[in-house]
């Protein structure tokens, strides 16, 4: 039906939103605007009390982290580097080498600090420097204080005797771009460790096997461009008891030579220096007792003369964690030079005596030609005994976490020459139960000292091994 009015009833139009009231300029009321500036300005606030909160939780890591680890932001030279840890002026100018009154702080604060003039030798005798593979840290060392040394002794190869023969195994450490980066400027020389393995003994009594190790080693040498190694193999005859047969002693004693001679031998040729392929024996120190056929002695060192060009002594290890005590004691060291060396050419060399001193030692009439080639042992890592036995060895950034954690007095020990401090350690098994730990490890004035030993004998060193320590020991070299 036709709605009244004659037409049909149409919906009401929706009115549209009125506009928001403008300001006599055309813009938005003031109140609004008021309110939306507000906003803003809380959002603002919001986010600077955030990032202040985050910068404060990062500063307050970074302190702990400094507390509880304070080796934790200088583990490598490139860290280092970017952090700028190095000094203006060695150990020695800063006062630093003491044996009183060394504070653990002061080690905690300069440790890290090695001086800039990296090329500068303090020790001018032969230096020998350990690298392994399993302390990275080592390589960057090696790289950065290169100069310092006269030899740097990665240790890369086992030699030993599988299924299908007689192998020299550690190819795949060898690193051509490190050993390019160390050498800059022609120093130091790379000479591997080559350790032997395995029971020994056709290698020593059947010609053909002798040969064949002697062709594996050279071989290596001349293929990778090495310049020589150093020889571990003393402590392998001496563990299957070999040096005790005295056929099997002058074997062995032939077998080094015989390799010597052959390293010395090779063409000049092949070497764009036209320097002879050297060879460094590993040698235990002298056990002290006479006719003891598992010491290395005098008349080894003379008979070997030609054919080696260095003997690296192994003057360290004196304790352990059956019998704690110091790393490596001067005096024992002394001893052991005294009892090693010849008395000019040809001669033997003294009969142990711990109860002599420095004076009382004719060091002058040493054979200075043997001398020169010993390379008196250092030790780099510590040890951190619990009493009355147990523990082991440490390296550079766990006693900074122990000198940090403990804070401790450090000690100077006359009758060794050696730093110590003890600290007392909750067992984490039984409760209230504290074990006593004593800790030994190298410092700037135990290193100094040895190195002055070192230079009276006429003797180069051996490090073992430079991953281990800290860097401003590199300082005192």
């Amino acid at each position: 039906m036709p709605s009244q009015g004659g037409g049909q009833r149409r919906r009401a139009a929706a009115k549209p939103p009125r506009p928001p009231a403008r300001n006599a300029r055309g813009g938005r009321n003031f109140e609004q605007q008021s309110q939306e500036s507000a906003k803003k300005k809380l959002s603002v606030s919001v986010f600077l009390s955030v990032a202040a909160v985050c910068v404060m939780l990062a500063m307050l890591w970074g302190v702990w982290l400094l507390t509880r680890r304070p080796d934790a932001f200088v583990t490598s030279p490139s860290v280092n580097q970017l952090f700028n840890v190095t000094a203006t002026s060695s150990v020695y100018d800063r006062g630093l080498v003491k044996a009183a009154d060394l504070s653990y702080e002061a080690v905690l604060k300069d440790h890290p600090r090695y001086w800039t003039n990296t090329s500068h030798r303090h020790f001018r005798g032969s230096v020998l420097a350990y690298v392994t593979p399993w302390n990275g840290k080592g390589y960057d060392m090696a790289k950065l204080f290169r100069s310092k040394f006269t030899h740097v002794s990665p240790v890369w190869y086992q030699l030993k005797r599988d299924n299908s023969g007689l192998h020299l195994h550690g190819r795949h450490d060898v690193d051509q771009k490190w050993i390019s980066d160390v050498r800059q400027g022609g120093s130091p020389k790379i000479v591997p460790r080559v350790v032997l393995e395995g029971y020994p003994t056709d290698m020593l009594t059947k010609e053909e096997e002798r040969e064949e190790a002697i062709d594996a080693i050279t071989s290596e040498v001349t293929k990778m461009q090495l310049d020589g190694i150093v020889l571990e193999a003393w402590s392998l005859w001496r563990g299957y008891r070999l040096l005790q047969d005295s056929n099997l002693r002058q074997k062995a004693l032939e077998f080094i030579k015989l390799l010597g001679m052959e390293l010395h031998t090779m063409k000049a040729s092949k070497r764009k220096s036209g320097d002879l392929f050297q060879l460094i024996l590993v040698i235990p120190p002298p056990t002290g007792t006479p006719q003891d056929p598992n010491s290395f002695t005098t008349s080894d060192m003379i008979y070997l003369r030609d054919s080696v060009d260095g003997f690296s002594l192994m003057t360290y290890d004196y304790s352990n964690a059956y019998a704690p005590g110091p790393n490596a004691p001067l005096a024992w060291m002394r001893q052991c030079l005294a009892v090693l060396l010849p008395k000019g050419k040809g001669k033997e060399g003294e009969r142990p005596d711990a109860r002599k001193d420095l004076q009382s030692y004719d060091i002058a009439s040493r054979d200075p030609e043997m001398a020169s080639k010993t390379l008196m042992g250092l030790n780099f890592y510590g040890n951190d005994y619990s009493m009355p036995q147990g523990g082991g060895a440490i390296v550079g950034h766990e006693y900074i976490s122990l000198l940090a954690q403990h804070k401790p007095i450090l000690t100077w020990e006359e009758a060794s020459s050696e730093h110590y401090f003890t600290y007392s350690k909750e067992e984490s098994m039984i409760k209230n139960k504290k074990t006593d730990h004593k800790v030994y490890y190298p410092s700037l004035q135990s290193l100094s000292t040895r190195l002055g030993e070192a230079r009276r004998w006429g003797v180069g060193i051996s490090i073992w091994e430079i991953g281990q320590g800290l860097e401003y020991f590199f300082d005192i070299l």
